[in-house]
């Protein structure tokens, strides 16, 4: 799988989960508000939640690359729009980056 298609699937999946969290706060807005007084700090993490996924399946949209080919595997675009080596080889960056050292 290439990566267009990595982050394609991933926005994707992103977005089902999203709707069914959107939908859930949907369900729970129809409550009268004192069924809703005992979830309320559910309720707002539910928001939270539907905002973060909100600005991940956003960022998937603006940052992943559309073209994923050899010129990338060695470069990476620099601020002034032009192809740059990068800044460490892999085996420098895993000297400072452990192998599970990233992400959320």
């Amino acid at each position: 799988m290439d990566t267009k298609q990595y982050c394609a699937n991933l926005s994707c999946e992103l977005q089902r989960w999203r709707n069914a969290i959107h939908k859930e706060n949907e369900s729970i807005a129809k409550l009268s508000s004192a069924d809703k007084q005992h979830m309320l700090g559910f309720v707002e993490d539910l928001r939270m939640l539907e905002a973060e996924m909100d600005a991940r399946i956003g960022q998937l949209k603006n940052e992943c690359p559309t073209f994923w080919g050899p010129e990338n595997a060695e470069n990476v675009v620099g601020t002034s729009g032009e192809y740059e080596p990068f800044a460490l080889s892999p085996d420098e960056s895993d000297t400072i980056i452990g192998g599970g050292n990233f992400g959320g």
